[in-house]
């Protein structure tokens, strides 16, 4: 007989009692154990085992260095102004030789022996032999050691008794970018090789749209300097043009001394008087240079003109400047790079 579980109460007490049961069981039951469906893996076994070295190789014996001696070098008895034919080493940190200009001018300021020389030359400096071949590179900038807005590129060349002297000045950069100009001026004529003799001298200027073009003719059959947009005025002696005058000086005056020069600018002859310093230091990134200083004696509303020789490098120009008529230093070109060859 059955007893029914009708009420909650005598189903709670019969799953207690079913449960007390079967842990009985199965503490006093045998064990059973069910087979496993997985496979057993291995034991984990670790085993030391030498890795063989690659075979040493014999090192190559090192070829003994031969002992060589160089004989000492005897210093030039009397110093003499120099060209260096070394690519800017020292200060022209930018020259790069490049034919037909492999001799490439560099600065000399480490050379105290060299400086004692031109300082001991400044009294009387004299003009040494023009390059055949002659590369100058300048910086312009606004007004006094104010920001770089251009550049200015001379070249200087000879044919025998002839040359031909050129310089491009255009704005670089921003100020390009602001206002685009480009002056364009050539001097030819003859040269014994230290003083230029002109024959004809150009000047082209383009300011944006605007162009102006000027000329002049040094007429040696008429004695007359001619111009292509004035009359013609008489030919002074010794005449030079606005380029020439920056590479044509003879032996320099001394110190102090004035020396009058007449000089065209294409549309006019004047006369200017220059006062002469003969040894004054220049900083430039060519390094420092002891340099001739001319100075143009500027009369009341006129413009006035600086410009400094280099007496390192054969008495080349190394910077110019230009004065306004009211006083005020309008503009500075000043050298970075020079290139000469005699070949």
């Amino acid at each position: 007989m059955i007893v029914s579980l009708s009420t909650p109460k005598q189903r709670i007490v019969a799953a207690i009692a079913t449960s007390l049961i079967i842990h009985v069981l199965l503490l006093w039951l045998p064990r059973v154990e069910l087979p496993s469906l997985k496979p057993e893996l291995p034991p984990l076994m670790a085993q030391l085992q030498a890795v063989e070295r690659a075979p040493k190789l014999p090192k190559p014996k090192a070829a003994r260095k031969k002992k060589t001696t160089t004989p000492p070098v005897a210093a030039p008895a009397t110093p003499v102004t120099p060209v260096p034919d070394a690519p800017e080493i020292v200060a022209a940190s930018e020259v790069v030789a490049s034919e037909p200009l492999a001799e490439v001018a560099s600065a000399v300021d480490s050379a105290s022996s060299v400086e004692a020389a031109s300082v001991t030359a400044a009294a009387s400096p004299l003009r040494p032999p023009l390059p055949k071949h002659a590369q100058l590179k300048f910086e312009v900038r606004l007004g006094s050691d104010g920001i770089v807005v251009g550049e200015t590129r001379h070249t200087l060349d000879f044919d025998e008794d002839k040359y031909v002297l050129i310089s491009t000045t255009k704005t670089i950069g921003l100020a390009r970018l602001v206002k685009a100009f480009n002056l364009n001026q050539t001097s030819y004529g003859v040269s014994d090789g230290q003083l230029l003799f002109p024959r004809k001298f150009t000047e082209e200027k383009i300011d944006d749209s605007k162009k102006e073009f000027h000329s002049a003719t040094f007429n040696q059959a008429t004695q007359m300097l001619e111009f292509d947009n004035a009359p013609a005025v008489a030919l002074a002696p010794n005449v030079q043009d606005m380029l020439s005058i920056l590479y044509q000086f003879p032996p320099l005056p001394a110190a102090g001394d004035v020396l009058a020069v007449a000089v065209t600018n294409g549309r006019n002859l004047e006369r200017f008087n220059f006062e002469i310093t003969t040894d004054e230091i220049l900083i430039t990134r060519m390094g420092k240079l002891h340099t001739v200083h001319f100075r143009k004696l500027q009369a009341p509303g006129k413009e006035g003109l600086e410009i400094w020789f280099a007496q390192e490098y054969r008495l080349l120009p190394v910077k110019v400047r230009h004065i306004e008529a009211s006083g005020k230093i309008g503009g500075e070109a000043i050298i970075i790079e020079i290139r000469v060859s005699d070949k």
